[in-house]
């Protein structure tokens, strides 16, 4: 049995899960993946969506505790195999898609204002970014500014910079966050799966 500890930390972070989610297009390094999702979780991203349709196919699920700290047991994931068919159902689901990309109609991530929508926060391969289809799909593109001579992140360290910010903002108006109900639902899921996983190694 868990104790009353484990259930009061279990529900506080299901608390503080954010609606917005991300999206991992064609991510080469299974590492770099996981480091993400470490990320992800830290920062409050429950639902993770990884898309494979130029790269070799990975179980997300499955990746490193070295890297992912164990975070991916703690998030929805979600796998595709089509860019095309992911935006357009995250679309359907309302969300707004924010597309992280070095482009001259980018907006600066410094000026860049939340909108009254849940995101969807893309982030493009190590090597050549996001798709064509990523950047006409999107309805915002974003660029980190930098002040040294490199123009670009690791793929984690890009995704930790933006989730933090959002989270951070997210945290201070709770606008986009999970509602008490669907905290309660997660908290359980998750309350049931712990058991389960300490049941095994009994």
């Amino acid at each position: 049995m868990l104790t009353e500890e484990r259930i009061k930390r279990l529900k506080t972070v299901a608390s503080n899960r954010l609606k917005d989610v991300v999206v991992l297009e064609n991510i080469h390094d299974p590492h770099n993946a996981a480091a993400a999702l470490r990320n992800c979780d830290a920062y409050g991203v429950q639902t993770v969506h990884v898309i494979f349709e130029t790269e070799k196919e990975f179980n997300p699920e499955k990746l490193g505790k070295l890297t992912s700290a164990s975070a991916n047991k703690w998030l929805s994931v979600k796998t595709w195999t089509s860019s095309k068919e992911c935006f357009s159902s995250l679309k359907k689901e309302g969300f707004l898609i924010v597309a992280t990309a070095i482009d001259k109609t980018a907006e600066s991530f410094n000026t860049f204002e939340l909108p009254k929508k849940k995101l969807a926060i893309v982030f493009g391969n190590e090597g050549f970014g996001i798709t064509e289809t990523a950047r006409k799909m999107a309805d915002v593109l974003v660029y980190l500014p930098m002040y040294g001579f490199v123009d670009s992140l690791n793929l984690s360290v890009t995704v930790g910079v933006v989730v933090h910010n959002i989270a951070t903002r997210r945290q201070s108006t709770k606008m986009y966050m999970y509602s008490p109900a669907e905290s309660a639902e997660l908290a359980q899921y998750w309350i049931s799966e712990d058991e389960k996983r300490r049941s095994r190694h009994i």
